[in-house]
């Protein structure tokens, strides 16, 4: 029972027996809820008004607003999947919707409710079980599959079959379908609905028996038998107390009511959140060609056509299927792979605008055959311009587009069944020239959107390049734009794909985009308000290698499935494509939604949540009154405009003064870390996006699975997932690492959640860490600087970076674990020889203080380096600083002495530099 419910609905729901007690708990309760909220807002008043009259920075304000309004935010509603017959018992769930200590206490009437979706269809079993918490008796709810037929049957456990309805398996596949019983225990009785068909129940084997119910999903003690489905908003009602069960939970084994108490408990928990945000890859093709792709909802199938076939991957299936063109040997001419979808005639119309390869040919789905229709009748090189397909008028018509240096902002028409190119003139706002731009069409065809792009007002692409943010209204019976809004430029500029989706209640755009200048780059999902430009980051990224022109992603919407799907499509050199097909639940959520709970800290510990915020605040003001009145008595202190030209050693020892020519060369190790950052070098350090040490959140175990998966992202591909299995769990058994190895993985993404451009992904057998510029890895920094440990760096800007790496330590130098053995040697040996020769090159260009800082670096690695000892003393000798060099050399061979037990062989007064051979 929500709160939104009507009492219209409670008397059709409930009998009127039960309305004179439910309704006044509906009032009762709701009246807390509101007097909860107003405490809430009535403290965030007054205590923001106190910190404005202490001059309190406004920002602070929203800051404090933000986090007690949080406090009473909601939960999110998404659901909670189980694994049937086709996975081992041991992955399979079980929910007890009530632990003992919270069972109801029996009234005589109990209720419930949810939404059930099958998973497999093919997979019989326990959905639902209903077990007497104080005796013996139960009833269940299990689903059969006859044939081409699934069947629901709800009966007495062990005993008969009450009812039995049936559907046919096609239309319940994945597809969310509501379930309720009704019983009145005292009356022996009860009532199913199951998809709106409902019986009457009577006789029901409870007559002068005492029963407390106890719901379970999925397996129950020697129940292992169950079927593959999901369930969601789910409702229970005991005539005295209704409890809601949002079941938004990400993580973790209880589950928590709408009001944020945890009553449940389940094992092997899928929750479907997590569904919503994490995009899943389905399927990936490799084609020797260029590829095209569409999608076809009402057959519920991708289409991948090349040179030579049409591939399918249907959806039910979720196989790949490959059918080569009628005739065969008839290659078609595919280069970009662009194209538009007639799902009513089951024909792609696929086309390419390059200049006198511009052309329009049809592809039948039915028989794999292709025509083209159209071609030689217009010359168009058009690189990501959007589209639209309008059925009605059987036109097809682009907007916007890039070739030959030149950006435009035309729109042509096709017009299939007169086989006519056009230009449609609109009136109106002005849309400047643009490629990269997206689009949709509203259900009823009257009108469009575009967003977004990259183009400038001129047209020419020597003027340069602008990003846009804007959105447009395209009427298309009156043939009229309207600029709605722009909004401000993100921080990292970015360029939509070209197909957007448009809400069901048509308030809302969603699109993919990502910053297509980055080789290595992400695409993220948006959801934007039509009504004034604002927006919310849904799920997570989506990593893609960019071309810009040789590259492809789409954005499609499957209303039957209610799912998302990303498509990209990688193009090589050479012709050769690779299509990835990804998918996300739907409604998409943030970050935000998926951490509820953890940012929470579950919400049953509100109240106390508020006393404690409170007190930090009444604390705040008090603070910040103190100091403000301080600092009013205190007149400030002068600082001294003089500043000092010493300089450290990374051991916190002073050097000698450097001139201002060399200063700026010099390793900053005093630097504080960077925001959203890695650092291998040294001590292992985590930073966070808001500068907050994270090192904490890695344990032991999940600190060196992440730097060994990390570390061979860089220098490999990743990680074979097998390789891992002996690596870290060598004493466990098949079926334990498998079970281990997820929940391992789904903390360290959680934990990396933390960071930005970072994700961890799984393909093809290897786990991989991609990073973008957004995340600072001083691993990965040295890596790229040094050219994968090839060469030093090309610049002395780029080589002060680099010594501001190494001046933190040796790589991993607190880890002691065999794991990273090869890696350490690996980048010592290459490090030494390195400095060696820059040592070398420095000392000859009378290049003192910075010899002197990388000796030091050399010392920090090797404390025994032959090298660096002779030339930082043969450089305090040309700096006449003999007592430098003297002691120097006298802490050296008391250390070589004691690791070697033997005197260090060449005197003070034969040091040379000549004794080096590099």
């Amino acid at each position: 029972m929500g709160k939104k419910d009507t009492e219209k609905e409670i008397e059709e729901k409930y009998p009127k027996t039960l309305k004179t007690e439910f309704t006044p708990f509906m009032k009762r309760w709701n009246n807390i809820r509101l007097f909860r909220r107003f405490l809430y807002f009535c403290t965030l008043y007054f205590v923001s008004k106190k910190l404005y009259s202490i001059n309190m920075k406004k920002h602070l304000f929203y800051i404090l607003f933000f986090l007690l309004s949080s406090i009473a935010s909601k939960g999110y509603s998404q659901g909670l999947q189980f694994y049937g017959n086709e996975r081992r018992i041991s992955e399979r769930s079980s929910f007890q919707v009530f632990t003992k200590k919270n069972i109801p206490a029996p009234t005589g009437k109990f209720s419930i409710s949810f939404e059930c979706a099958l998973y497999n269809i093919e997979s019989p079993g326990y959905i639902f079980y209903l077990k007497n918490a104080d005796g013996e008796g139960a009833f269940n709810l299990t689903y059969v599959y006859e044939g081409s037929k699934g069947s629901f049957m709800f009966a007495q456990d062990g005993k008969q079959i009450y009812y039995k309805t049936e559907y046919d398996s096609s239309k319940l596949h994945r597809r969310w379908m509501p379930i309720s019983l009704d019983m009145d225990i005292a009356d022996n009785r009860a009532e199913i609905n199951i998809g709106g068909k409902k019986a009457t129940l009577k006789n029901i084997g409870l007559k002068g028996k005492d029963f407390t119910p106890q719901p379970f999903f999925g397996m129950c003690n020697h129940i292992l038998e169950t079927a593959s489905f999901s369930i969601r908003n789910l409702t229970i009602d005991n005539g005295k107390e209704v409890w809601n069960f949002p079941l938004n939970e990400s993580q973790g084994e209880e589950v928590h009511d709408s009001k944020g108490e945890v009553v449940g408990q389940i094992t092997n928990p899928v929750w479907l959140i997590n569904h919503s945000y994490y995009w899943k890859l389905l399927s990936q093709y490799y084609s020797l060609t260029p590829s095209g792709f569409a999608f076809t909802p009402k057959r519920q199938n991708f289409y991948i056509y090349n040179h030579d076939s049409i591939i399918s991957y249907g959806l039910y299936k979720q196989t790949l299927e490959e059918h080569p063109y009628n005739p065969e040997n008839n290659k078609f001419p595919i280069r970009l792979g662009m194209n538009f979808i007639d799902e009513s005639q089951g024909i792609i119309y696929a086309y390419e605008m390059n200049w006198k390869e511009t052309f329009i040919a049809k592809i039948n789905l039915e028989t794999t055959g292709w025509e083209i229709i159209n071609k030689d009748s217009i010359s168009l090189q058009l690189h990501h311009h959007c589209g639209l397909h309008i059925p009605q008028k059987h036109q097809f018509l682009f907007f916007g587009g890039y070739g030959n240096r030149r950006y435009y902002n035309d729109f042509i028409t096709y017009d299939i069944a007169q086989n006519h190119w056009d230009t449609l003139h609109f009136s109106g706002d002005s849309i400047s020239p643009r490629f990269f731009a997206a689009t949709v069409m509203t259900p009823d065809n009257k009108y469009a959107y575009i967003y977004g792009g990259k183009g400038n007002e001129t047209g020419d692409q020597n003027v340069g390049i602008q990003y846009y943010y804007d959105c447009y209204q395209l009427d298309l019976e009156n043939k009229r734009i309207k600029k709605l809004w722009e909004h401000e430029a993100p921080k990292i500029k970015r360029i939509p794909t070209r197909d957007m989706i448009l809400s069901k209640d048509g308030k809302y755009l969603y699109l993919l985009a990502y910053p297509e200048y980055k080789p290595q780059t992400l695409l993220q999902l948006y959801r934007f308000s039509i009504a004034d430009g604002s927006y919310e980051t849904l799920g997570n990224s989506i990593p893609m290698t960019s071309e810009e022109i040789a590259t492809n992603a789409n954005l499609y919407f499957n209303p039957e499935l209610d799912e998302f799907y990303c498509v990209t499509q990688e193009f090589e050199k050479y012709g050769q494509s690779t299509t990835r097909i990804y998918s996300l639940s739907n409604p998409p959520v943030s970050l935000e939604k998926v951490k509820y709970y953890e940012q929470n800290d579950t919400p049953q510990k509100t109240s106390s949540q508020v006393y404690a915020i409170i007190a930090i605040l009444l604390i705040i003001v008090s603070g910040s009154a103190y100091i403000i009145k301080r600092k009013k008595q205190l007149s400030p202190k002068s600082i001294s405009p003089h500043t000092s030209n010493i300089v450290e050693k990374p051991d916190g020892t002073a050097l000698e003064s450097t001139t201002p020519q060399e200063e700026k060369f010099l390793p900053d190790t005093t630097a504080i870390s960077r925001k959203n950052s890695l650092s291998l070098f040294g001590t292992f350090t985590a930073i966070d996006k808001n500068g907050r040490d994270i090192t904490y959140m890695f344990s032991p175990k999940i600190r060196n699975i992440f730097l060994y998966i990390l570390i061979h992202s860089i220098v490999k591909e990743g990680v074979l997932s097998s390789d891992m299995n002996s690596l870290f769990w060598p004493d466990k058994p098949d079926d334990k690492i498998k079970n281990l190895k997820n929940v391992t993985m789904n903390h360290l993404r959680k934990t990396l959640q933390e960071l930005e451009g970072i994700e961890l992904t799984h393909q093809k057998g290897y786990f991989k860490l991609t990073l973008t510029d957004e995340c600072n890895c001083d691993y990965q920094r040295f890596f790229s600087l040094t050219n994968r440990m090839k060469c030093s760096p090309q610049s002395e800007s780029e080589t002060t970076e680099l010594h501001n790496i190494l001046a933190k330590g040796k790589l991993l130098s607190t880890i002691e674990d065999n794991l990273f053995d090869y890696s350490k040697q690996q980048v010592e040996s290459f490090t030494i020889s390195l400095l060696s020769e820059q040592i070398h090159t420095f000392y000859k260009n009378g290049r003192d203080s910075i010899t002197i800082h990388i000796c030091n670096i050399l010392f920090a690695i090797d404390p025994l380096s032959d090298i660096a000892m002779t030339y930082a003393i043969c450089t305090y000798r040309r700096q006449n600083r003999s007592d430098k060099a003297i002691q120097l050399y006298s802490t050296f061979t008391k250390e070589y002495r004691k690791v070697m037990n033997e005197d260090y062989p060449i005197v003070f007064d034969k040091i040379s530099i000549d004794n080096i051979r590099l």
